[in-house]
């Protein structure tokens, strides 16, 4: 109801000359309007919209969202990838290689007469010399590579080159610890010929290395030489120790700058049903994850080529710091508005394939050039997070069934109407569903009622409905800001029963099949901001039959009486230019609601006049009235009105300019003088 509420009372004081003494007093009555409004069809049912055609004749239209569904959960992905650990036994040290020489000019000089018996640079037959060596010691220095290391894994070995003009033999030396003189290995060489090398290596898993080291030499016999050979003081024995395949328990080491580890991987995106060879991502995020415990800074290098963006692969080289009190670095990328090709690594063995993301990895530990410590519980632990949200998505959208509902949606449209039977002489309910994806889909509903919660009464669309399956059409991929043109079906059905009941509520469900028949011709698309939605529209030609069809209107006012004003009378004038008869009740309320008063209990209010053909010629005035004894404060007035059609039950047609104005008014009466 458009309610144009007013309250005035005019109050005309009177003013006269008149003795000093006297008093006099007199009564004036006023009638004052309270409320004028006028009722239209827009005020019997609400949140709708009307059409008129070319005689006026209305239409309601109700539109609402029944369904705008997105698909986020299928392409937006949320993983995490590359979760890998790298511990000290993953760290390679180069191996150690430390070389002594020992002339035979060195030799020679340590030989009584020995520079004179066998001058440089002539031919002399070597006589054998046992024993040449006894004991000897040669210092070893490794600190130029480490201070301690102990080893779970290790190879000592021992290289002698015989650079001599004669054979040596029973060649015995150990390498030791200098401090503790612990010994790590012992090596024995029966006979090395001249110009020959010879090699031996041991196992030193589980030692403990020092930084300084002897290599002891215990024995080597020089054997007779084959006849005059020459005597040159440069030629040498050249003894070449090296550790090598070196495994760290612990160490204190210049450690090198070195890979860690390597991991070029193939991840596959869980995505149900689809397969998807592409996603344009809209908004996105890679972060790298890393807690390291080594002393030396780390470094990432990550990689994932089929990530690209203006046909650019994505490339990154990330430091990590040693952790502190435990917290890990984190390193995120954007990738807003990158592409991701999932068709695996480019190349790869067996062809392309789906839902599959390639990445590269590699692990460095820097090198700081200082001496750090480091043992087997330290270690890399890393891991990758994907988050990422699609702009739009290629391949095959899976073939699947998606539920919607059960769902109650609200019909406002009967909202004012408390009770009462309502005949429709027509009435349509459809849904307009667009397909904005590039796939094809199946409708089928597996309920479709209508539910008045006031009367629990429902209504099905029944079984022929509910048995149909409708079908879509993919929708087309077009160029521009809105790059879709969807295909749409409207779905209607003769809802005249079901709107009958005054509904105030829809419930539905119903099964949306993607992709019925399997793959296409061409790849399937889906864009999550434009998926499938659908209106619910409902058109209710006003040509009907009302039996006690209750209707209330509320309006807020303010009355207040005292010595000087009082009401003495209500009255309630109507014009009906409504083709429908009617019963009044108007409740009088305070600023707290209580009711105060009910007036003009089920007065009866005359439909228009019509004629033969149920059309208004002209409208009926009723006015009414009631006496008024109450003081309290008037601050809301309802009404409540009853419609029934003109008695013969034929269809009445409602018009644009049928209208009914009510009109309440008090008469007041002011004492003037008291």
């Amino acid at each position: 109801m458009k309610n144009k509420i007013f309250f005035f009372i005019c109050i005309i004081l009177f003013s006269a000359c008149k003795h000093e003494l006297e008093k006099p007093t007199w009564d004036v009555d006023l009638l004052v309007p309270l409320i004028h409004s006028q009722m239209s069809i827009n005020d019997m049912l609400s949140d709708s919209s009307i059409t008129i055609n070319e005689d006026g004749f209305i239409t309601l239209v109700f539109q609402q969202d029944f369904i705008d569904f997105e698909f986020d959960t299928l392409v937006n992905i949320q993983a995490r990838t590359d979760e890998k650990t790298t511990t000290l036994d993953s760290v390679v040290f180069d191996d150690v290689t430390i070389a002594d020489t020992a002339t035979i000019g060195e030799v020679i000089n340590e030989i009584p007469f020995g520079t004179t018996l066998f001058p440089d640079g002539t031919m002399r037959t070597i006589p054998a010399i046992p024993n040449i060596a006894n004991e000897d010691t040669i210092n070893i220095d490794a600190s130029e590579y480490f201070e301690t290391m102990t080893l779970y894994n290790g190879m000592l070995k021992m290289k002698l080159e015989n650079g001599y003009p004669t054979d040596i033999s029973n060649v015995s030396l150990s390498l030791i610890n200098a401090v503790n003189q612990n010994l790590i290995a012992t090596f024995i060489f029966p006979l090395i010929p001249s110009g020959t090398t010879v090699e031996d290596s041991v196992d030193i898993s589980g030692q403990t290395l020092d930084e300084n080291l002897l290599a002891i030499l215990h024995n080597m016999d020089i054997n007779a030489s084959n006849g005059p050979v020459l005597i040159d003081y440069s030629d040498a024995i050249i003894t070449t120790i090296t550790i090598a395949d070196i495994g760290l328990l612990e160490a204190t080491a210049f450690f090198p700058e070195q890979q860690l580890d390597s991991n070029k991987t193939e991840f596959s995106f869980d995505m149900k049903s689809a397969r998807l060879t592409e996603i344009k991502i809209k908004e996105g995020a890679v972060t790298i994850n890393a807690l390291s415990t080594l002393p030396d800074t780390g470094k990432i290098e990550y990689n994932i080529p089929s990530l690209t963006k203006n046909g650019v692969p994505f490339t990154s080289v990330s430091v990590i710091p040693p952790t502190i009190n435990g917290e890990m670095t984190k390193i995120e990328f954007n990738f807003d508005g990158y592409l991701l090709d999932l068709t695996g690594q480019e190349g790869r063995l067996g062809g392309d394939t789906v839902n599959t993301i390639y990445t590269e990895s590699f692990t460095f530990i820097d090198s700081t050039g200082e001496l750090v410590t480091i043992n087997q519980t330290d270690s890399f632990y890393s891991f990758t997070d994907f988050d990422f949200v699609a702009e739009y998505a290629r391949g095959f959208l899976g073939q699947d069934t998606l539920v919607v509902g059960p769902d109650e949606t609200n019909i406002t449209i009967f909202n004012k109407i408390l009770s009462g039977n309502l005949d429709l002489e027509t009435a349509k309910l459809s849904f307009n569903i667009k397909n904005y994806l590039g796939a094809d889909l199946q409708i089928k509903f597996d309920q479709l009622s209508t539910y008045n919660s006031n009367t629990n009464t429902t209504v099905s669309a029944g079984f022929n409905f509910l048995s149909q399956i409708f079908t879509i059409e993919s929708a087309t991929e077009m160029p521009g800001a809105i790059p879709i043109d969807p295909k749409s079906i409207d779905i209607e059905l003769d809802a005249k029963s079901m709107l009958e009941i005054l509904p105030n509520k829809l419930k539905s469900k119903m099964n949306i099949y993607v992709n019925p028949g399997g793959t296409g011709s061409a790849a399937d698309f889906l864009y999550p901001a434009y998926t499938i939605n659908a209106s619910l529209n409902l058109e209710i030609p006003l040509s009907i039959i009302a039996n006690n069809l209750t209707l209330v209107d509320t309006n807020e006012v303010e009355i207040t009486q005292n010595e000087e004003v009082e009401i003495e009378k209500l009255y309630l004038s109507i014009k009906n230019g409504i083709p429908l008869d009617a019963t009044i009740n108007v409740m009088l309320y305070d600023e707290f609601d209580n009711l105060i008063d009910t007036l003009f209990n089920n007065a009866n209010i005359l439909s228009a006049k019509v004629d033969e053909n149920n059309l208004v010629t002209q409208s009926t005035t009723s006015t009414l009235s009631a006496s008024y004894n109450n003081n309290e404060k008037i601050r809301k007035v309802i009404t409540v009105a009853k419609f029934n059609t003109v008695p013969g039950g034929s269809f009445v047609k409602i018009y644009s300019d049928y209208k009914m104005d009510i009109t309440l008014s008090a008469k007041l009466r002011k004492t003037i003088g008291n």
